[in-house]
Protein backbone atom coordinates (compact mmCIF):
# COMPACT_ATOMS: atom_id res chain seq x y z
CA UNK A 1 0.00 0.00 0.00
CA UNK A 2 1.44 3.28 -1.23
CA UNK A 3 0.48 7.31 -0.18
CA UNK A 4 2.20 10.29 -1.16
CA UNK A 5 3.90 10.33 2.23
CA UNK A 6 4.82 6.23 3.42
CA UNK A 7 4.58 2.95 2.54
CA UNK A 8 3.62 0.31 4.79
CA UNK A 9 5.62 -3.11 3.84
CA UNK A 10 6.32 -6.18 5.93
CA UNK A 11 9.01 -5.71 8.92
CA UNK A 12 12.41 -6.79 7.87
CA UNK A 13 15.41 -7.30 10.24
CA UNK A 14 17.54 -4.37 9.73
CA UNK A 15 14.53 -2.34 10.77
CA UNK A 16 14.85 -3.43 14.72
CA UNK A 17 17.36 -0.64 15.43
CA UNK A 18 14.67 1.96 14.06
CA UNK A 19 11.93 0.65 15.29
CA UNK A 20 14.06 0.50 19.30
CA UNK A 21 14.20 4.41 19.14
CA UNK A 22 10.76 5.15 19.84
CA UNK A 23 9.54 1.29 20.95
CA UNK A 24 11.69 -1.03 22.66
CA UNK A 25 9.49 -3.71 23.85
CA UNK A 26 8.47 -3.86 19.71
CA UNK A 27 11.63 -4.50 19.07
CA UNK A 28 12.92 -6.72 21.16
CA UNK A 29 9.10 -8.78 20.92
CA UNK A 30 9.84 -8.71 16.96
CA UNK A 31 13.38 -9.93 17.22
CA UNK A 32 12.86 -12.52 19.98
CA UNK A 33 9.91 -14.13 20.62
CA UNK A 34 8.78 -16.28 17.88
CA UNK A 35 5.08 -15.54 18.73
CA UNK A 36 5.32 -12.49 16.16
CA UNK A 37 5.73 -13.64 12.58
CA UNK A 38 7.44 -10.86 10.01
CA UNK A 39 4.01 -11.17 8.22
CA UNK A 40 1.97 -10.25 10.85
CA UNK A 41 4.13 -6.69 11.49
CA UNK A 42 3.84 -4.10 9.78
CA UNK A 43 6.03 -0.98 9.10
CA UNK A 44 5.05 2.46 7.67
CA UNK A 45 7.98 3.95 5.76
CA UNK A 46 8.92 7.02 4.06
CA UNK A 47 10.56 7.67 0.66
CA UNK A 48 13.96 7.63 2.76
CA UNK A 49 12.97 4.22 4.44
CA UNK A 50 12.55 5.70 7.84
CA UNK A 51 9.88 4.39 10.17
CA UNK A 52 6.90 6.51 10.88
CA UNK A 53 4.97 3.69 12.67
CA UNK A 54 4.60 -0.14 13.19
CA UNK A 55 1.55 -2.15 13.63
CA UNK A 56 1.32 -6.30 14.51
CA UNK A 57 -1.17 -8.61 15.16
CA UNK A 58 -0.23 -11.96 17.10
CA UNK A 59 -2.32 -14.70 18.45
CA UNK A 60 -4.00 -14.26 22.16
CA UNK A 61 -2.95 -17.57 23.99
CA UNK A 62 -6.61 -18.30 22.81
CA UNK A 63 -5.69 -18.93 19.40
CA UNK A 64 -3.44 -22.37 20.61
CA UNK A 65 -7.45 -23.79 20.66
CA UNK A 66 -8.38 -23.13 16.99
CA UNK A 67 -7.57 -26.45 15.74
CA UNK A 68 -9.55 -28.27 18.64
CA UNK A 69 -13.47 -28.97 19.00
CA UNK A 70 -14.35 -29.33 22.49
CA UNK A 71 -14.74 -25.91 22.84
CA UNK A 72 -18.00 -23.61 23.30
CA UNK A 73 -20.07 -22.85 20.12
CA UNK A 74 -19.65 -19.35 21.73
CA UNK A 75 -15.67 -19.45 22.21
CA UNK A 76 -13.99 -16.36 21.22
CA UNK A 77 -10.82 -17.26 19.09
CA UNK A 78 -8.55 -13.57 19.95
CA UNK A 79 -6.03 -11.77 17.78
CA UNK A 80 -4.24 -9.00 19.61
CA UNK A 81 -2.96 -5.94 17.54
CA UNK A 82 -1.17 -3.29 18.31
CA UNK A 83 0.20 0.36 16.92
CA UNK A 84 3.22 2.25 17.32
CA UNK A 85 3.78 6.00 15.96
CA UNK A 86 7.21 7.75 15.66
CA UNK A 87 6.35 10.61 17.55
CA UNK A 88 10.60 12.16 17.40
CA UNK A 89 9.33 12.93 14.05
CA UNK A 90 5.79 13.54 13.62
CA UNK A 91 4.07 11.24 11.34
CA UNK A 92 1.26 11.43 8.76
CA UNK A 93 -2.06 12.32 10.08
CA UNK A 94 -3.77 9.38 8.47
CA UNK A 95 -0.97 6.34 9.29
CA UNK A 96 -2.63 4.89 12.29
CA UNK A 97 -5.61 4.00 10.17
CA UNK A 98 -3.69 2.86 7.11
CA UNK A 99 -2.04 0.34 9.37
CA UNK A 100 -4.72 -0.60 11.47
CA UNK A 101 -6.28 -1.69 7.92
CA UNK A 102 -3.32 -3.75 7.39
CA UNK A 103 -3.72 -5.18 10.62
CA UNK A 104 -7.61 -5.94 9.98
CA UNK A 105 -6.82 -7.62 6.62
CA UNK A 106 -4.45 -9.87 7.91
CA UNK A 107 -6.48 -10.63 11.00
CA UNK A 108 -9.49 -11.92 8.18
CA UNK A 109 -6.61 -13.85 6.14
CA UNK A 110 -5.34 -15.54 9.43
CA UNK A 111 -9.45 -16.23 9.87
CA UNK A 112 -10.04 -17.26 6.68
CA UNK A 113 -9.17 -21.12 7.69
CA UNK A 114 -11.57 -21.32 10.35
CA UNK A 115 -14.82 -20.15 8.74
CA UNK A 116 -17.00 -21.98 11.64
CA UNK A 117 -15.31 -20.15 14.56
CA UNK A 118 -15.86 -17.11 16.24
CA UNK A 119 -12.68 -14.47 15.59
CA UNK A 120 -11.77 -10.89 17.44
CA UNK A 121 -9.29 -8.68 16.72
CA UNK A 122 -8.71 -6.89 20.46
CA UNK A 123 -6.90 -4.29 21.71
CA UNK A 124 -6.15 -3.24 25.22
CA UNK A 125 -6.55 0.72 26.10
CA UNK A 126 -5.73 2.81 29.33
CA UNK A 127 -9.27 4.51 30.79
CA UNK A 128 -7.73 7.61 30.73
CA UNK A 129 -6.46 7.65 27.22
CA UNK A 130 -9.59 9.18 25.15
CA UNK A 131 -7.92 9.94 22.06
CA UNK A 132 -6.96 6.50 21.61
CA UNK A 133 -10.42 5.31 22.95
CA UNK A 134 -11.94 7.92 20.23
CA UNK A 135 -9.77 6.47 17.51
CA UNK A 136 -10.69 2.37 18.26
CA UNK A 137 -15.02 3.78 18.20
CA UNK A 138 -14.85 5.23 15.21
CA UNK A 139 -13.43 2.20 13.15
CA UNK A 140 -16.01 0.20 14.67
CA UNK A 141 -14.23 -1.49 17.63
CA UNK A 142 -16.47 -1.89 21.19
CA UNK A 143 -15.60 -2.54 24.75
CA UNK A 144 -15.56 -6.11 25.60
CA UNK A 145 -13.53 -6.84 28.95
CA UNK A 146 -12.37 -4.19 31.63
CA UNK A 147 -9.09 -4.98 32.90
CA UNK A 148 -7.90 -3.89 36.60
CA UNK A 149 -4.21 -3.08 37.52
CA UNK A 150 -3.92 -3.88 41.38
CA UNK A 151 -0.82 -2.42 43.17
CA UNK A 152 0.53 -3.93 46.36
CA UNK A 153 2.99 -1.53 48.51
CA UNK A 154 6.17 -3.78 49.63
CA UNK A 155 6.90 -1.66 52.51
CA UNK A 156 4.01 -2.21 54.14
CA UNK A 157 3.98 -5.60 56.57
CA UNK A 158 3.20 -8.74 54.34
CA UNK A 159 1.91 -11.98 56.64
CA UNK A 160 2.66 -15.18 55.62
CA UNK A 161 0.41 -17.99 55.06
CA UNK A 162 1.19 -22.11 55.40
CA UNK A 163 0.64 -24.56 53.15
CA UNK A 164 -1.59 -27.55 53.54
CA UNK A 165 -0.20 -31.13 53.89
CA UNK A 166 3.19 -31.70 52.26
CA UNK A 167 2.85 -29.14 49.58
CA UNK A 168 5.99 -27.32 48.95
CA UNK A 169 6.84 -24.05 47.04
CA UNK A 170 10.09 -23.83 44.64
CA UNK A 171 11.74 -21.48 42.55
CA UNK A 172 11.19 -23.03 39.44
CA UNK A 173 13.66 -22.03 36.82
CA UNK A 174 12.02 -24.23 34.23
CA UNK A 175 15.22 -25.85 32.41
CA UNK A 176 14.26 -28.22 30.56
CA UNK A 177 11.20 -27.93 27.63
CA UNK A 178 9.95 -31.18 29.51
CA UNK A 179 9.87 -28.69 32.69
CA UNK A 180 8.16 -25.58 30.39
CA UNK A 181 5.71 -28.28 28.68
CA UNK A 182 4.85 -29.30 32.30
CA UNK A 183 4.57 -25.96 33.68
CA UNK A 184 1.73 -24.63 30.28
CA UNK A 185 0.11 -28.19 30.96
CA UNK A 186 -0.99 -27.11 34.42
CA UNK A 187 -1.56 -23.90 33.42
CA UNK A 188 -4.31 -25.00 31.04
CA UNK A 189 -5.39 -26.92 34.23
CA UNK A 190 -6.00 -23.81 35.85
CA UNK A 191 -7.93 -21.87 33.18
CA UNK A 192 -11.66 -21.90 32.66
CA UNK A 193 -10.98 -22.24 29.29
CA UNK A 194 -7.85 -25.17 29.41
CA UNK A 195 -6.25 -22.31 27.51
CA UNK A 196 -2.69 -21.86 28.01
CA UNK A 197 0.58 -19.34 27.05
CA UNK A 198 2.45 -20.11 23.93
CA UNK A 199 5.46 -22.20 24.75
CA UNK A 200 7.21 -18.78 22.56
CA UNK A 201 5.97 -16.44 25.00
CA UNK A 202 6.59 -18.64 28.09
CA UNK A 203 10.61 -18.62 26.82
CA UNK A 204 9.88 -14.50 26.21
CA UNK A 205 9.32 -13.76 29.47
CA UNK A 206 11.76 -16.04 31.07
CA UNK A 207 14.82 -14.23 29.11
CA UNK A 208 13.47 -10.92 30.41
CA UNK A 209 14.86 -9.24 33.82
CA UNK A 210 14.23 -10.53 37.16
CA UNK A 211 12.47 -12.81 35.96
CA UNK A 212 11.06 -15.89 38.63
CA UNK A 213 8.24 -18.13 39.43
CA UNK A 214 7.22 -19.78 42.12
CA UNK A 215 5.89 -22.89 42.24
CA UNK A 216 3.78 -24.81 44.62
CA UNK A 217 4.33 -28.50 43.99
CA UNK A 218 2.91 -32.12 45.60
CA UNK A 219 5.61 -34.47 45.05
CA UNK A 220 5.68 -33.63 41.15
CA UNK A 221 2.92 -32.56 40.71
CA UNK A 222 2.42 -28.88 39.85
CA UNK A 223 -0.93 -27.56 41.87
CA UNK A 224 -0.27 -24.19 41.35
CA UNK A 225 2.09 -20.91 40.46
CA UNK A 226 2.64 -16.77 40.56
CA UNK A 227 5.31 -15.45 37.77
CA UNK A 228 7.26 -12.75 39.21
CA UNK A 229 9.55 -9.92 36.24
CA UNK A 230 10.31 -6.70 36.89
CA UNK A 231 9.05 -3.43 35.78
CA UNK A 232 11.79 -1.12 36.43
CA UNK A 233 13.85 -0.11 39.37
CA UNK A 234 10.91 0.12 42.11
CA UNK A 235 8.18 -2.61 40.39
CA UNK A 236 8.11 -5.93 39.52
CA UNK A 237 5.04 -8.35 37.76
CA UNK A 238 2.85 -10.78 40.12
CA UNK A 239 1.22 -12.92 37.03
CA UNK A 240 0.29 -15.63 35.48
CA UNK A 241 -1.51 -16.91 39.14
CA UNK A 242 -3.08 -19.86 38.49
CA UNK A 243 -4.30 -23.21 41.23
CA UNK A 244 -5.33 -26.09 39.94
CA UNK A 245 -9.38 -26.92 40.43
CA UNK A 246 -8.84 -29.46 42.70
CA UNK A 247 -6.46 -27.84 44.63
CA UNK A 248 -8.70 -24.57 45.35
CA UNK A 249 -10.10 -23.19 49.05
CA UNK A 250 -7.07 -24.60 50.76
CA UNK A 251 -4.91 -21.28 50.87
CA UNK A 252 -2.71 -22.27 48.01
CA UNK A 253 -2.97 -18.98 46.20
CA UNK A 254 -2.34 -16.83 49.63
CA UNK A 255 0.76 -18.99 50.66
CA UNK A 256 2.47 -18.99 47.02
CA UNK A 257 1.67 -14.55 46.25
CA UNK A 258 2.95 -14.23 49.54
CA UNK A 259 6.16 -16.08 48.99
CA UNK A 260 6.49 -13.98 45.80
CA UNK A 261 5.89 -10.90 47.51
CA UNK A 262 8.93 -11.19 50.70
CA UNK A 263 10.69 -12.43 47.93
CA UNK A 264 10.46 -8.97 45.97
CA UNK A 265 10.87 -7.06 49.04
CA UNK A 266 13.80 -9.09 50.05
CA UNK A 267 15.34 -7.87 47.04
CA UNK A 268 14.43 -4.34 47.25
CA UNK A 269 11.34 -3.76 45.01
CA UNK A 270 8.90 -1.55 46.69
CA UNK A 271 6.10 -2.37 44.33
CA UNK A 272 3.98 -5.57 42.80
CA UNK A 273 1.37 -5.43 40.40
CA UNK A 274 -1.13 -7.58 38.89
CA UNK A 275 -3.76 -7.81 36.37
CA UNK A 276 -7.16 -9.35 36.97
CA UNK A 277 -10.54 -8.95 35.08
CA UNK A 278 -12.88 -7.19 36.17
CA UNK A 279 -15.93 -9.93 36.32
CA UNK A 280 -13.81 -12.17 38.45
CA UNK A 281 -14.92 -11.00 41.65
CA UNK A 282 -13.50 -14.06 43.86
CA UNK A 283 -9.81 -13.30 42.30
CA UNK A 284 -10.69 -9.42 42.98
CA UNK A 285 -11.46 -10.56 46.65
CA UNK A 286 -8.03 -12.86 47.56
CA UNK A 287 -5.96 -10.24 45.99
CA UNK A 288 -7.47 -6.97 48.08
CA UNK A 289 -6.77 -9.15 51.11
CA UNK A 290 -3.52 -9.58 49.91
CA UNK A 291 -3.00 -5.88 50.39
CA UNK A 292 -3.63 -5.55 46.97
CA UNK A 293 -5.26 -2.07 45.67
CA UNK A 294 -6.86 -0.42 42.61
CA UNK A 295 -4.10 1.50 40.41
CA UNK A 296 -5.81 1.70 37.29
CA UNK A 297 -8.20 0.39 34.57
CA UNK A 298 -7.85 -0.50 31.15
CA UNK A 299 -10.43 -1.43 28.28
CA UNK A 300 -10.26 -4.37 26.26
CA UNK A 301 -12.06 -3.11 22.78
CA UNK A 302 -12.51 -5.47 20.08
CA UNK A 303 -13.87 -6.23 16.81
CA UNK A 304 -15.68 -9.40 15.30
CA UNK A 305 -13.74 -10.55 12.11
Amino acid sequence: MTTTQYTIRNYQDHDANQIAAFDVTAMLAYRYNRDYEQQNVFCAVDSNDHIVGVGHIVPDQTWSEIEHSNQPSDFVYQLNIDISLNEESPPPENVNGELLKCLLNRGRELRAGYPDKKVRVTHTISSDDLEEIDFYLSKGFGTHRTHLLMKRDLREDIEEYSLPGNLVIKRWEMETQAEEEQYLAAEAKGDLYGVSWSLNHLRWTKNGGEWDTFTVFNGNEVVGSVMTWGLGEERSATENIFVLPEWRRKGIAKAVITKALLFLKDNGKSEATLGVFGDNGRAISLYESLGYRMFSIHLEFGKDL
